[in-house]
């Protein structure tokens, strides 16, 4: 878009887009486009189609595969780690932050506008601020916004909650957010709590991504 003489148009309206993750994609009716793409981590299809069409083929699709709607769809995007725009993904989050390094930088590219920051981080391998994985150990519900803070009589606020879900499959309650260096190792243990709230935190324990 810098040197092309090009339109951008919002097309929200006009396209429906069910996502299938893994397998072998399905015969699909005249007029639905099929792309490869990863969404959740692992290869899926993406299916395009007129939005009219939109009932119609997700009857069809739901008679063929297990269908997740909007709530949990959320909930196995936390499962997994992934990143939303709005939620992990803002204009204050470098991708590298995020974990979006290995698999959306090219770090062999020319130069883009960020490519200083970009390598910089690559070079020393360190980042300000990191997205974790967070599952409260007494089960206690998290919520978006809570504030992360160290252990100990001296708490710092070391990082806040982007996501939060209960996973059932997992039977477990679960959050994704920032946690600052030095502070989201492993295992490490911090208190969640909901900012002006006088209620007691939510011990949560940092935890691998995707959570399993």
């Amino acid at each position: 878009m810098i040197a092309d003489d090009v339109q951008v148009a919002d097309e929200s309206d006009r396209f429906s887009i069910f996502h299938l993750l893994g397998g072998a994609p399905p015969p699909l009716p005249n007029g639905c486009q099929l792309r490869s793409t990863i969404r959740f981590g692992e290869p899926g299809y993406d299916i395009w189609a007129e939005a009219t069409r939109r009932k119609d083929l997700l009857r069809e699709l739901s008679g063929q595969f297990k269908f997740y709607d909007t709530d949990r769809a959320e909930v196995f995007r936390i499962e997994r780690g992934i990143p939303r725009w709005g939620r992990e993904l803002t204009e204050e989050i470098i991708p590298v932050e995020a974990n979006l390094g290995d698999r959306t930088i090219d770090y062999e590219k020319g130069c883009y506008i960020g490519q200083e920051v970009i390598s910089r981080m690559k070079m020393s391998g360190q980042t300000n601020k990191q997205l974790c994985g967070f599952v409260a150990v007494k089960g206690s519900p998290l919520t978006l916004g809570m504030k992360l803070f160290s252990m100990g009589e001296e708490k710092k606020e070391v990082g806040w909650v982007t996501s939060a879900a209960r996973s059932e499959r997992l039977g477990k309650e679960i959050a994704l957010g920032f946690v600052k260096r030095g502070f989201n190792r492993f295992k490490t243990q911090l208190d969640a709590m909901i900012p002006g709230s006088c209620a007691a935190g939510v011990p949560v324990e940092i935890a691998d991504l995707p959570f399993n």
